[in-house]
């Protein structure tokens, strides 16, 4: 708020001076004059504590000094003081009721103070004045807002917002919180002293935060660290650095990895990311594929723009500004892509909104960002909201906001995101990789397949020091989970999420065979229709990772074993499982594996997995394995 106040004080301060035809708003006390000229001096050198006294010495020589009584309104505005703002317009208005430029002030004061309905009759109060200011399209926007936010008050959304707590919550102000898919982590921004920004973590343990600490070097330094945003799996960290050595801009992005338990030295994101501008406020997209952000760079449609860059071939693209779908004349700022990758959440000064700067959704229809809608009141206030997370379950939403019973200053909050603007609910899939053997934690490749389309959505790699991992699922989706090591068997899992209301989160821990002889693995995603051996297209994606680990491992030979429930002839199963393993086999040959390293078996109901009484087990029962043999 204090740059928009600024910025039309100057400007307002420059007509009052020089626009001879408006009514007279100076004085005839020459020392009262002096000591107005030195106050424009001083606040123009933003020593406003100088230029207070010297128009306080100016009005006590004329009390009916408009332009004097003015600065002053302005200068309390600028602070955010609006009710003292509000009484000085007052006082102008007794001293003059027909200075226009004192309905323009404190229109715009009482709109700041959330004083909505007396805004709106001080906004239709200037209209009536010819434009001698050139004002008239900003305070129609100020009406129209006016009659905005007392139309949403009228029609409040559920909001009842909880304080994290003393564990996270401190005197200092707290804001810009990041979380995984998992929400088991939260990463935020304190305003130390109010003087320097730095990142405090903390981890959930049960449904309690632990102590929140300083997250220390080499993410945190002298210098202002704010905006985090944390890859799905927690494993990255895209943040915000402001005044760095070797940085292109006032303020860059860079991005630090989770190296075991330990964040790596950040790495600046660099040409075309980030310019001379201003680059902040990153967001990730589920499948680590987009970076959202916000820039003043050139080419936009206001003061700052959200933008977005996409990884390809090991490198950030040159960002897209997101367009006047989302874009205004003003600031959008602190995007946040949901999970579903189809909801947007960002702020915006220059939308329809309840004062300063508001919370906004967008959601993606058929390729396309819909228009955006305020969030309402009172999420939305006449103070200022700037950030909103939203947890993959779509439900839980963190704020920052200075609430009643803040700890000191802005806080963060969790609430309930009301139902009309949640987004499509995703859940995910996390785990442990372990050798089987040893039980030692190991780093993977992780892909997550979509089998319908048969491309990686996500790719990534388990924790070197812990094995964890985590991917996230969206609704209507069949997806393929391969996990490879090289010197071990690969694994692979499916999972078919029907609907939203079916997205659970999945844990599978993964242990890894090494290749030796006589280890077996389960193929998945093989998949047949009932009573049928030709082989299903979905399960190409299953059959490419097969022949890339033979096309690694040259001396292993492989058995292809067939295998059904105890249901049905037992004559008939046998056959089934035998022509399944051999038109594994065939597809094997049709795609440059040499016959020599292939046999095949169809076992039938013989070696169950599982209980053939429950339709779970059968379901596992029915399946396509291999068994490795090496030096035979």
């Amino acid at each position: 708020m204090k740059r928009i106040f600024f910025t039309f004080l100057l400007l307002s301060l420059c007509q009052l001076t020089f626009a001879q035809e408006l009514p007279f708003s100076g004085t005839k006390d020459k020392k009262a004059d002096y000591y107005f000229g030195e106050a424009l001096k001083t606040f123009q050198m933003q020593d406003f504590m100088r230029a207070s006294q010297w128009i306080d010495k100016a009005v006590n020589l004329d009390p009916n000094f408009i332009d004097a009584w003015m600065l002053k309104a302005e200068m309390k505005s600028m602070d955010e003081n609006f009710p003292e703002a509000i009484a000085i317009y007052e006082k102008i208005k007794v001293i003059n009721p027909d200075f226009p430029m004192s309905y323009y002030g404190i229109a715009k004061a009482l709109y700041a103070n959330g004083n909505y309905e007396a805004s709106f009759t001080a906004a239709e109060k200037f209209l009536t004045y010819p434009d001698f200011y050139g004002k008239k399209d900003i305070i129609n926007k100020i009406k129209q807002n006016a009659e905005f936010a007392k139309e949403a008050i009228k029609s409040p959304v559920p909001f009842e917002p909880i304080n994290l707590g003393n564990m996270i919550n401190s005197t200092d102000n707290e804001y810009f919180p990041g979380i995984p898919a998992d929400d088991q982590t939260l990463i935020f921004t304190r305003l130390i002293n109010g003087r320097n920004e730095d990142f405090y973590f903390s981890k959930k343990q049960g449904d309690k935060y632990s102590f929140a600490y300083n997250m220390g070097f080499p993410i945190n330094t002298d210098g202002n660290e704010g905006t985090i945003s944390l890859s799905a799996d927690g494993q990255y960290i895209f943040y915000t650095a402001c005044n760095r050595e070797g940085a292109y801009g006032s303020c860059d992005l860079y991005i630090s990895k989770l190296d075991g338990i330990t964040w790596a030295e950040p790495i600046n994101l660099g040409p075309p990311v980030n310019t001379a501008a201003w680059e902040s406020q990153p967001c990730l997209s589920y499948d680590g594929k987009t970076l959202y952000f916000s820039s003043n760079r050139p080419g936009g449609y206001g003061k700052s723009d959200i933008w977005y860059t996409t990884y390809r071939e090991g490198r950030w693209t040159p960002p897209i500004n997101m367009g006047p779908d989302i874009n205004t004349s003003g600031d959008e700022q602190s995007p946040h892509i949901a999970k579903d990758d189809q909801t947007l959440y960002f702020n915006s000064n220059g939308l329809p909104g309840m004062g300063g700067v508001d919370l906004y959704i967008a959601r993606k229809v058929n390729g396309r960002w819909s228009k955006p809608q305020n969030l309402g009141y009172p999420i939305n206030s006449f103070k200022d909201e700037t950030c909103l997370v939203i947890a993959s379950n779509g439900v839980d939403a963190y704020i920052a906001r200075n609430g009643a019973d803040s700890r000191g200053g802005l806080d963060i909050y969790k609430f309930e995101l009301y139902e009309k603007v949640r987004p499509q609910k995703t859940g995910y899939v996390k785990g442990i990789v372990f050798d089987a053997a040893t039980r030692k934690k190991i780093s993977a490749k992780i892909e997550l397949i979509d089998l319908a389309t048969g491309k990686i959505v996500v790719e990534a790699f388990s924790n070197k020091t812990t094995g964890e991992f985590l991917v996230c699922l969206q609704a209507n989706k069949n997806y393929a989970l391969n996990i490879d090591q090289k010197g071990y068997l690969f694994y692979s899992e499916n999972f078919a999420v029907k609907t939203e209301s079916a997205i659970v989160p999945l844990q599978v821990d993964v242990a890894l065979q090494q290749v030796a002889d006589g280890a077996k693995i389960v193929l998945k995603n093989i998949f047949f229709d009932v009573d049928k051996f030709e082989i299903k297209e979905e399960s190409k994606v299953e059959l490419a990772k097969l022949i890339q680990f033979l096309n690694s491992n040259s001396t292993v030979k492989i058995e292809i074993g067939g295998h059904t429930d105890n249901t049905g002839d037992a004559a008939k199963n046998t056959a089934l499982s035998a022509n399944r393993a051999k038109a594994v086999l065939t597809y094997l040959v049709a795609n440059g594996i040499k016959a020599d390293r292939l046999s095949s078996k169809g076992y039938a109901a013989t070696q169950p997995l599982a209980d053939n009484q429950t339709a779970e087990g059968r379901a596992q029962n029915r399946r396509t394995e291999i068994k490795l043999l090496v030096n035979r």
